[in-house]
């Protein structure tokens, strides 16, 4: 492990004495579609909420429910399917997706809408799933860190629309949801089954992190249930301060990473903060006469959705299995409805302690955080691992790996690449990388054709024989 690391309780502090950063100039532009594609899909939900409401009941549910349940069922759904060969499960995504959204964003309100935007939204969550998978599992820390960058200032955008006026179905929201939508389908039409590199087995030490990391995304969506509640039930006037206090939590995420040197257990504390203080002056907003401060520490709060994502998503390239991401699909969608809805139970059951509840809520987890520091400590934020997230990318290769600089290849490519260098045969190098006789075929033959070579002895040629030991 890196540097010395301390864990100290309050609002804890991590000191890292060296800490590497990531460097956005390591994005590889060809890897667009893949850090795109999730931001691209978190847009497109975004501007429902916003800019297309669904207001009819469907079977005496609420039209928003009956929506989020079909976005999260199909999601679950594809991601049941899901294996190394998903190119089928994109395409009908896609096609569900435009079937459905071209209809809802055109036809008046009513049953028929909500039909049609039930479709947009159950082809959107296979669409979610292939992203989601891509976002991990595809792409270096530089790009996995831009695009989250990307999805959360567009959303800072859409708040600003709702500031500055823009109606429901007018011509802007109209036109950047078609761009959204177009896009989106661009993108995931744009992957490549052997782009994903994926672990053939996780073991328990696996399981151990994934779920930690999945354990904090939960958390902080519990959480922003209730944040959200209050900034609904209050917020009668324009996004102004939400809307900075977004803006400032983005500019920190991205100097987190790429100046700051910052642990991520600090991010958490920064989210925990921001909450705690959005939920006391809540609290006297009555008493002060204003919740502009509300709405500011609600903005700044949003630190916690980039950091969970990329979290999460560093873990799964870290950690996961298909089969090992699967079960935290079916974990999370079984937990969603409670995360969902008990702030809207609570909300509804004693809406003038609600502020104070929100407060609980918070200062609960911070409890639960201390009871489960060491927990947290050994598998999450300081463990040997978590220099990862900070740095260019999740996986490991010897320095030799620099001779392939310039041509596009993986960093499971370039491991495979040294390995056959050293004369290593297909079983060798799938025992010493943990993969599939069949898994290190598909990798050696792709590298082929990013080398424009065809054999072994042309890829001696162009980098010589390279040693053992």
């Amino acid at each position: 492990m890196e540097g010395k690391t301390r864990l100290s309780c309050g609002l804890f502090t991590v000191l890292n004495k060296k800490t590497n950063r990531i460097s956005l100039n390591s994005i590889r532009i060809s890897r667009y579609a893949y850090f795109m594609a999730y931001a691209f899909e978190l847009m497109l939900f975004k501007t429902r909420g916003h800019f297309f409401p669904v207001e009819v009941p469907f079977f005496k549910i609420s039209g928003y429910t009956a929506v989020l349940a079909v976005h999260g069922i199909a999601s679950l759904i594809v991601m049941l399917l899901w294996s190394n060969r998903f190119k089928k499960l994109i395409y009908v995504s896609v096609t569900v997706m435009v079937a459905g959204f071209i209809p809802f964003l055109f036809l008046p309100y009513g049953t028929p809408r909500l039909i049609f935007a039930m479709i947009a939204y159950a082809g959107l969550g296979g669409c979610v799933t292939a992203a989601r998978c891509g976002y991990a599992f595809a792409l270096n820390n530089a790009e996995r860190l831009i695009g989250m960058l990307i999805m959360f200032f567009f959303c800072a955008c859409i708040y600003f629309l709702d500031y500055i006026g823009v109606e429901e179905r007018s011509a802007v929201p109209l036109v950047l949801t078609l761009v959204l939508l177009f896009a989106l389908c661009f993108c995931l039409l744009k992957f490549k089954e052997s782009d994903l590199e994926v672990k053939e087995e996780a073991t328990k030490q696996d399981t151990k992190g994934l779920y930690c990391a999945l354990a904090y995304f939960m958390a902080y969506f519990a959480i922003d249930g209730y944040i959200w509640s209050l900034v609904d039930s209050t917020l009668k006037t324009p996004y102004l301060f939400f809307v900075i206090g977004m803006l400032l939590a983005g500019i920190l995420f991205a100097l987190a990473f790429t100046k700051l040197r910052m642990n991520l257990w600090h991010i958490w504390n920064i989210f925990l903060g921001a909450a705690a203080l959005m939920a006391l002056f809540a609290m006297l907003a009555s008493a002060i006469g204003t919740a502009k401060p509300q709405h500011f520490f609600a903005g700044f709060s949003l630190i916690g959705w980039p950091l969970s994502m990329y979290m999460l998503g560093c873990a799964q390239r870290q950690f996961a299995s298909y089969k090992l991401l699967k079960q935290c699909t079916v974990i999370f969608v079984i937990a969603s409805p409670v995360l969902n809805f008990s702030d809207e139970l609570a909300e509804k059951v004693a809406p003038q302690f609600f502020p104070a509840a929100t407060l609980i809520v918070v200062i609960l987890f911070l409890l639960l955080t201390l009871f489960f520091s060491q927990y947290s400590y050994t598998y999450l934020f300081s463990a040997p691992w978590v220099s990862n997230m900070m740095k260019d990318d999740m996986n490991y290769v010897e320095p030799e790996a620099d001779v392939f600089i310039g041509y596009d290849l993986t960093p499971r490519q370039k491991e495979v690449a040294l390995l056959l260098l050293q004369a290593k045969t297909r079983r060798q190098i799938a025992g010493e990388l943990g993969l599939s006789e069949s898994t290190v075929k598909t990798h050696t033959s792709d590298l082929y054709k990013k080398l424009n070579i065809n054999s072994r002895a042309e890829l001696f040629k162009l980098f010589g024989v390279k040693g053992n030991g």
